[in-house]
């Protein structure tokens, strides 16, 4: 739902306000839109709205559940430790942000603890991890790229991408969904043996990032016991539960669906480092709902 007030607002702007919002008060507007209508709507009154001032208040999947906008106002947002609030223009005492003391509210040492726990996890680094297999069964198909990157201070500092050489023919499907062929397998694909190896060296102790983690580990935990090879336990965190925890009512809850939503541009590749860069943008942006 948003909630729109406006004040000293041309008439055609309230007449365009009124296709999509119904006006309980005088110059009070409330309704239920998307996302991209309610940004639209915004846009329209900033642009037509003059010298005339305007407030909007919508629902948000964030900490307060609501966010809001001001045009031409002399209340102000500010930022408390991540609690979106109001200047008053007679608050005359008011502190800045950066002035207040730690710990000044249980809300304020919670969100405190958030940030640190997140500045201490991109400082410490972590792995991101995405395979490509030959279709979905564990049984009787097979893993054809594995791609990690692993990240620290916010950036990527090693990256460690191979092909995997398979035996039959890649399905029509899996050539168009990937773009890897056979011939590419054939030039460039390592044996399996040699790539989980390089694979368990390159993720050992650290935080591997995976999404929709289940199928990943099946897929290699099982191609590491053809090939006998023990494949470790491993510091696993599945973002795509992390999405569903934070992100209500998708229609789907797949890796592109979600970037969509979260305003990430781009698309799911199925390409393993693509696929890895694009979980980063995915976990980078659910750490800040």
């Amino acid at each position: 739902m948003i909630v729109v007030s406006i004040s000293n607002c041309p008439p055609k702007l309230r007449g365009d306000l009124s296709k999509w919002l119904l006006e309980i008060n005088t110059g009070v507007y409330v309704g239920q839109v998307n996302a991209r209508v309610r940004e639209a709507l915004w846009k329209r009154i900033c642009e037509n709205i003059r010298d005339g001032q305007a407030t909007m208040v919508f629902s948000m999947n964030n900490e307060q559940h609501m966010d809001f906008y001001v045009h031409n106002t002399s209340w102000v947002p500010v930022d408390l430790d991540g609690i979106k609030l109001m200047k008053h223009p007679n608050r005359l005492n008011y502190i800045p942000n950066d002035e207040l003391e730690e710990g000044f509210s249980n809300e304020a040492k919670r969100l405190m603890n958030k940030r640190r726990r997140k500045k201490k996890a991109s400082s410490e680094g972590y792995v991101l991890l995405d395979i490509e297999t030959t279709g979905l069964s564990v049984e009787n198909d097979n893993i054809i790229e594995i791609a990690a990157i692993e990240m620290k201070n916010g950036k990527a500092v090693r990256e460690y991408s191979e092909l995997i050489r398979h035996d039959e023919p890649l399905s029509d499907k899996i050539i168009a969904l990937t773009g890897i062929n056979d011939e590419m397998l054939k030039e460039n694909g390592k044996d399996i043996r040699e790539v989980l190896k390089g694979l368990i060296e390159f993720i050992s102790d650290k935080t591997v990032l995976i999404y929709n983690a289940p199928f990943d580990i099946r897929f290699i935990k099982k191609e590491a016991e053809r090939n006998n090879i023990d494949f470790p336990d491993i510091n696993c965190k599945d973002i795509f539960i992390e999405a569903k925890n934070k992100i209500d009512s998708l229609e789907n809850y797949k890796l592109e669906t979600v970037a969509g939503f979260l305003d990430i541009g781009g698309k799911q590749k199925h390409r393993a480092v693509d696929d890895c860069k694009l979980l980063n943008e995915v976990y980078l942006k659910l750490n800040d709902i």
